[in-house]
This record gives C-alpha cells, sequence and structure tokens, in this order.
C-alpha cells in the first residue's frame, strides 16, 4: 500500500491563511469600511511574513464587535428609539426640578406683593398659578412627568423586547461569527509569527514530511507483519488440532488391540 500525502509549503499555508482574511474584509466591507483596510491590511502582512505588522493589526480587531458588524442587521429607527429611551431617562428630573426652580420663585414674588397669603399652602397658591403669575401649574407639571415615564415605560418596553427576544437569533449566530473570526485570526497570526515561507523553513518542513512517511510506511509494514503473523497463528492452531484428532485416533485403536 503506497502512502501519498500533500503537504502545503510554509508559503502555501501563509497564502492561506491570507485568503482567510481576505475574505473576512469582504465580508465586513459593505458595514465597515475602516475594519475591512484594517483587515486587508493584516492579510498582506500574513501574506509577506511581517509578523509585526500582522500582530499590530490583530491588536486591533475586537472579534466580538466585527460579529455584531456582519451578523446583527438593525433598523435606524430602533437605534432612535433606543437613544430616545437613554436621554428620556434625565427628563422627568429636569422637568420637575424646573417646575420647582420656577414656582418658587414665584412664590417668593406673590408673598413680596401679597403678604396676606403667605398662610396658604404653597401647593394650593402653585395650583392655582400664583394668581396668575404664568407659572406652570403642579397639575401640568404632574401630567409632563407621567407622561414622560410612561413613554420611558414604553420605549424600554419595546428594547427590551427587541434584545431579549426578537435578536435571541442575531445573538446565537453573532456568537459563532465571532468563534470563526477569532480562529481565523489567531491562524493568520500564528502563521505569520512562525515565520513561513523561508527557504530554511520549507527544507525543515520536508524533512519533517518524509521522516512522517516513513514513520507511517514502516507502521504499515508492522501492520502487515502482524497479520502474516496471525495468519501463521491460526494455521498453526488448526495444524495442533489436527494432530490431537490424530493422536485421539492413535490412542483408540491401540485400545481396541488390546
Amino acid at each position: 500500500m503506497e502512502l501519498i500525502r500533500v503537504v502545503p509549503t510554509r508559503a502555501s499555508e501563509r497564502q492561506r491563511a491570507a485568503d482567510e482574511v481576505t475574505a473576512l474584509a469582504s465580508e465586513v466591507k459593505p458595514r465597515d469600511a475602516a475594519m475591512a483596510i484594517v483587515l486587508e491590511r493584516l492579510a498582506d502582512a500574513v501574506k509577506l511574513g511581517r509578523q509585526e505588522d500582522a500582530r499590530a493589526y490583530a491588536a486591533g480587531i475586537d472579534p466580538r464587535a466585527l460579529a455584531d458588524t456582519i451578523t446583527v442587521r438593525r433598523s435606524g429607527i430602533w437605534n432612535v428609539l433606543e437613544v430616545a429611551r437613554n436621554v428620556l431617562v434625565f427628563a422627568p428630573i429636569a422637568v420637575t426640578w424646573y417646575g420647582l426652580a420656577t414656582a418658587t420663585e414665584a412664590y417668593a414674588k406673590l408673598l413680596a406683593a401679597r403678604p396676606e397669603l403667605s398662610d396658604r399652602p404653597f401647593l394650593l397658591l402653585w395650583e392655582q398659578g400664583f394668581h396668575g403669575t404664568g407659572t406652570i401649574v403642579f397639575s401640568v407639571l404632574a401630567t409632563i412627568d407621567a407622561a414622560l415615564i410612561g413613554l420611558l415605560i414604553v420605549l424600554s418596553l419595546l428594547v427590551h423586547f427587541r434584545a431579549d427576544i426578537s435578536d435571541a437569533g442575531s445573538r446565537a449566530a453573532s456568537l459563532l461569527k465571532e468563534s470563526q473570526i477569532r480562529a481565523t485570526i489567531a491562524h493568520a497570526t500564528s502563521v505569520a509569527a512562525s515565520g513561513l515561507g523561508s527557504d530554511e523553513a520549507d527544507q525543515v518542513l520536508d524533512q519533517m514530511a518524509a521522516e512522517e512517511r516513513r514513520v507511517f510506511e514502516r507502521a504499515l509494514e508492522r501492520e502487515q507483519q502482524l497479520v502474516d503473523l496471525q495468519g501463521a497463528i491460526a494455521e498453526l492452531r488448526k495444524a495442533s488440532a489436527d494432530l490431537a484428532k490424530a493422536a485421539e485416533a492413535l490412542g483408540y485403536r491401540g485400545d481396541v488391540r488390546t
């Protein structure tokens, strides 16, 4: 049995790693042109055996963010809703404190003009508009705060529904893509760091391949010898069984004669 093994040279291995990175760059280019350029430069560094450049470019790549860029399909409206939710968190606080600031200023002016109203509750005067000072009344301010909080609740439900339910499949695809990206980058950097492509390295690899072939051929020879030995043992067992039968037959004839 003849063993034929095709072992790629160091240069071809480096080219294969560079092609994998180039394919990844082509995949991400429609969504992130800058990251595609970084990947292309990484492929060039791997192809040319520039290990320091390859390590530098690989360090600038975030596999998780890159996987999200490739796999996650986000509509612009969802981004707007998420930003609006994050900003509106502070809106009720801002509106409340603005209302309090204007109310206290109007209250002070009202008491300065009409001291006899000092025995009336602050909230009552606020609800009455401090007798026409133009301040937002308490009930309107409370309604605005309640509306803002209700809007925040709706936006939070929408964002969490999309993140926890609708994007479950996208997260799984992103994790798979992240593992693929990590493997591709690790392969590329290891190939570049090993100094592939030099004549000395090719000679060493050829010697290793030849030695591996010799070891495999010897293993095949030993396996064939073992098969032959098993066949010989089977024949010996058969011959010993025949001899035992012949001995029994001779013993039986001796008993008959006596």
